[in-house]
């Protein structure tokens, strides 16, 4: 099951029990409240229910696209709107902060405003305030609508996400809230705050369609819970006082667009008439074929007419389906690596990725791609199979290419794209890794064996310093357990400190630093863990697994029995945080340029884990923003193994046929032709387009005022 289900389901509850206690306050004065009435609500105003909570679906497939937009584009507006109001938020969190208003507050700000819809929609219904239903249910679904594109392209995370010394206080008021938070929000849609819009939207299409002052006791309510959520989206650390501003606009634009389109839109979707409509459109196959040629003909003919609606609705078009095809291309910034049709492995660093495949018991093809000129390189190795059978693994460096495999090691040049020769390492090593280059332009390999490690500069079965075999500056003081290098370092862990990481210089200067990892969180989501896992978070025997190393930064995954962790390390500073969901697995971390990769579960595995929660995702973490990121749309198959490269990240993709294929993802935005081609002829045919319009607003207007101005001369 999912952390988080069972509050939720409280929240849901409780909104509608209370949305059902407070209708005798709240309905018309001369209404009546009866069972049946729920059965003739449902009977009379079941099109406007599905109007309504498709704005649920809507938000699962609009919040999927902002997390992947988010991670190829990167737009953050966070700065801008702090620029402008600074810490008055601060203000208002630290002046107010109290445990009993922060546990209160925190569940009116979810089930309050789940009410709140339920109630607007529900009253209008049962008491047949058909013309008032008509109307919430519009301005309920247009409020999201419109606030859609902010959430797309106007990125606003939430304050207490942003400023360092506010809390998301709501966020983390449990860990079963924590969790479900971190499930279904994506952070970044704070502008603007649907959490004013939609009740304030509320009250206004109320107040202005109340005709006869039914529904006053339920306007002041309203206007009671707007200020007051106002005040709780602020102090929880969720919302700007932009945002605020922003909800406020939207709400008011839904209500006037919905009372426009009422007529029309309910005149098709009329649950009085709409299945006698479809039982007479099916009852002849003809008549749908007619009705369909009769709509279309009707536009073509209101299209001739040539006026500046006409071409405002062109212009419209135009907007929608440039925006789209961008939409799309951003969207889909990852595509398969071409020429392995099952690889083995993935391996990526500096532009370069690197994979194999197997073609029989003693043969592989590896298969190199230069991603920034788009080249590829193939070479087929035989494997000794009497040495036994061994994994392949894959390193890529400064100007190598190594494929180790058993005893031996093949080595691709990257300066002259050749394929140089190949190493016998002599024993089985348990681990390697790469440094930069040594004499000649060999790489010098780190190696791993029994618990000791060897920094070798050219092959060869036989080690001594004769040869190129040399032992680190600073001996281990026990066995060597997991090994990683970069550039000039080498990071090793030892098996008595098994969370301690040991940094190494070969050359020059040399430095030993140690890093004391930590990956402890509170007691509270720990104890979510052990009751979901039925394994306690054992922070005595916890070890390191597996390291990372790039210049500034080491990235270790911790095993904790229960749980993975994953654990960034500032090596300027010494700051540590725990990337991605501490109660949510995590595997193979990546690190290069500026980012860290890594594969998770979306949702903490249970005793009794639903098969749809077991595929691996993959989200990167960009270490300047200091944010993370989802890569790809959630889904059901494996992506595995990301690897951090220069301007991309790439990633293994297991479909549900157990077909394997390489997905690469490009961290800046590159349009594909077709968007070229598509900005181009809308840059092309706007202005001309706006030039017409402009025009024929003109001469409509002037047929308007020439009469007014003969009667007055006459």
């Amino acid at each position: 099951m999912v952390g988080g289900t069972g509050v939720y389901v409280t929240w849901v509850t409780g909104a509608i029990i209370v949305s059902l206690l407070l209708m005798p306050v709240l309905k018309p004065p001369w209404a009546r409240i009866t069972l049946t009435g729920f059965q003739d609500m449902f009977r009379r105003y079941w099109m406007h229910g599905i109007v309504v909570f498709s704005i649920y679906i809507w938000k699962d497939i609009f919040d999927g696209v902002d997390r992947i937009l988010m991670a190829n584009t990167r737009i953050d507006m966070t700065a801008y709107i702090y620029a402008i109001e600074g810490d008055i938020v601060l203000w208002f969190q630290q002046t107010f902060e109290n445990t009993i208003l922060t546990a209160v507050l925190t569940h009116f700000y979810v089930a309050g405003y789940m009410m709140v819809i339920f109630s607007a929609f529900v009253y209008a219904c049962y008491f047949d305030d058909r013309h008032m239903a008509d109307r919430i249910s519009l301005t309920l679904l247009l409020t999201y609508m419109l606030a859609l594109p902010f959430y797309l392209f106007f990125n606003v995370r939430v304050t207490g996400d942003y400023i360092p010394e506010m809390e998301t206080l709501g966020y983390h008021l449990t860990p079963e809230i924590q969790t479900w938070f971190t499930r279904i929000d994506p952070f970044t849609n704070g502008m603007p705050s649907l959490h004013i819009g939609i009740p304030f939207s509320i009250w206004y299409c109320f107040a202005r369609n109340d005709l006869d002052g039914r529904w006053k006791i339920w306007r002041t309510c309203m206007i009671v819970y707007t200020l007051l959520t106002a005040f709780t989206i602020l102090y929880l650390g969720i919302h700007w006082i932009s945002d605020i501003i922003g909800g406020i606009a939207v709400g008011m634009l839904a209500v006037h667009l919905s009372e426009r389109i009422a007529p029309s839109v309910w005149w098709w979707l009329d649950e009085r008439s709409f299945l006698h409509r479809v039982s007479w459109l099916l009852a002849d196959w003809r008549r749908p074929v007619n009705e369909i040629g009769s709509i279309i003909g009707g536009w073509v003919a209101w299209f001739k007419v040539g006026g500046s609606r006409q071409t405002g609705v062109v212009m419209m078009l135009l907007l929608a389906g440039t925006g789209g095809t961008l939409l799309w291309d951003a969207t889909h910034q990852h595509f398969p690596a071409e020429g392995v049709s099952q690889p083995g492995v993935a391996a990526g660093a500096d532009g370069w990725l690197a994979s194999y495949e197997t073609i029989d018991e003693g043969n592989i093809t590896v298969t190199l791609w230069n991603l920034s000129t788009e080249e590829s390189y193939q070479q087929n190795f035989g494997i000794d199979t009497d040495w036994g059978n061994y994994p392949v693994e894959i390193l890529i460096g400064e100007s190598h290419i190594v494929v180790w495999h058993g005893y031996q090691m093949e080595f691709f040049n990257l300066s002259n794209n050749q394929w140089e020769g190949q190493w016998l390492t002599g024993p089985l090593f348990d681990d390697i890794a790469m440094l930069s280059n040594g004499d000649d332009d060999w790489p010098r390999m780190v190696m791993l064996n029994e618990g000791e490690v060897e920094v070798r500069l050219r092959g060869g079965i036989d080690c001594s310093t004769a040869n190129g075999c040399t032992s680190l500056p600073t001996t281990p003081n026990g066995p060597v357990s997991i090994i990683a290098a970069d550039d000039n370092r080498v990071a090793y862990t030892e098996v008595d400190t098994p969370l301690s990481v040991h940094i190494q210089t070969i050359d020059g200067i040399q430095q030993h630093i140690t890093v004391e990892i930590n990956a402890t969180i509170d007691e509270d989501r720990d104890e979510q863990v052990s009751q979901m896992t039925d394994t306690t978070v054992d922070y005595n025997n916890a070890t390191i697994t597996d390291i990372a190393l790039d210049e500034n930064h080491l990235v270790a995954l911790v095993n904790l029995s229960a749980i993975d962790r994953l654990v960034l390390v500032d090596l300027t500073s010494g700051e540590q945080r725990i990337l991605g969901d501490p109660v949510f697995p995590v595997d193979a971390p990546s690190i290069g340029h500026g980012y860290v990769a890594w594969q998770h579960h979306q949702f903490l595995i249970s005793n009794n884990p639903m098969e749809m929660y077991l595929d691996w995702e993959v989200d990167y973490h960009d270490i300047a923003m200091n944010q993370s990121f989802q890569l790809h749309a959630e889904d059901e198959i494996d992506q595995l193994q990301p690897q951090v490269m220069e301007d991309h990240i790439a990633w293994l993709q297991v479909d549900e046929d157990n077909e394997t294929e390489i997905r690469i993802f490009t961290l800046e935005v590159v349009l594909e032709p077709y968007s070229s081609t598509t900005l181009q002829i809308f840059v092309l045919i706007f202005p001309l387009l706006l030039l017409t319009w402009t025009a024929q607003r003109l001469k409509e207007n002037e047929g308007k005022i020439l009469p007014r101005r003969h009667t007055e001369e006459e």
